[in-house]
């Protein structure tokens, strides 16, 4: 049909009426000669054996085998390759020359062993939350808690969620437990769990600025964190969900005024139902439930 065509010059409308066949069909029909010819065309680069030696010698030096193909490319380019980058990537699969990708995640444990200080100082716990102003406004409250005494040692409440807002809440901690240099942090083991806040580089400097050994939960396991965990959902239980309020200030003001009763008035079933203050200061004759 296609020799037909191009001998009598006739068109693919004309050639479809006198064999009673739908144009496109016609059309595919004359179209196959020049299809199997575009499908035997070749590529005169990614089968030039110069370019496919010097793409196999980078991707098996020592530092580039996990290289993909854009790195490759990109090499390629400072050493006087111009080609493109498509290419470089088909030579690599041609060839098995390209890499699965492989996420490796960072080792940690499932599971922490469970925070069971002696005395108060040597085991913290450090959390944050989120609670809701009038007009759905968002506040974040960050915890430090004592795991020994469960008295609340320091905290902050922002409109933002930063590593600065958990530094500030951390400093609050150690001012109120006298921890002014390295030596009295001595011993000192604050945990967190892996958010951002915590694990970022600003936090950690901060840590280790004060000589507080930094620790992190277990991936998926907020039990580890259990202590903090327990303290913020006992704040929201008996001061956050009862009230509303509509500034930021109202809800500073009764959050201040119910850390301080909690630490100094609040009997507390793990002390024997004493307050965390008492525990504070008896240090020595409890231990942590």
């Amino acid at each position: 049909m296609k020799k037909v065509r191009e001998q009598a010059r006739i068109s693919v409308a004309r050639l479809a009426k006198a064999f009673d066949e739908p144009r496109s069909t016609v059309g595919r029909w004359v179209a196959q000669g020049a299809q199997q010819e575009h499908q035997k065309r070749t590529c005169p680069v990614s089968e030039d054996e110069k370019i496919v030696a010097q793409v196999r010698e980078i991707c098996l030096r020592q530092r580039c085998r996990t290289y993909g193909y854009r790195r490759v490319h990109a090499i390629l380019k400072k050493e006087g390759t111009h080609i493109n980058r498509k290419t470089v990537l088909k030579i690599m699969q041609k060839h098995r020359l390209t890499q699965p990708k492989v996420w490796r995640r960072p080792q940690r444990p499932k599971r922490v062993e469970k925070m069971r200080p002696r005395k108060p100082n040597q085991g913290w716990q450090i959390d944050m939350t989120s609670l809701q102003l009038d007009q759905m406004r968002t506040v974040y409250l960050v915890v430090v808690i004592d795991c020994c005494s469960r008295k609340i040692m320091g905290w902050g409440l922002s409109h933002r969620c930063r590593a600065q807002e958990w530094i500030v809440a951390l400093r609050m901690a150690l001012e109120t437990a006298g921890i002014e240099c390295k030596d009295k942090a001595r011993g000192l083991t604050l945990r967190s769990d892996n958010g951002a806040q915590p694990c970022s580089k600003k936090f950690v400097e901060f840590l280790g600025a004060r000589g507080v050994k930094g620790q992190y939960t277990g991936y998926d396991t907020p039990d580890d964190n259990a202590y903090v965990e327990r303290v913020i959902r006992t704040i929201k239980e008996e001061e956050v969900w009862p009230n509303s309020w509509d500034t930021f200030w109202e809800a500073h003001e009764a959050i201040e005024k119910y850390v301080k009763f909690y630490n100094d008035e609040r009997p507390h079933s793990a002390l024997n139902y004493q307050t965390p203050e008492w525990a504070a200061k008896n240090k020595g004759t409890l231990n942590a439930a």
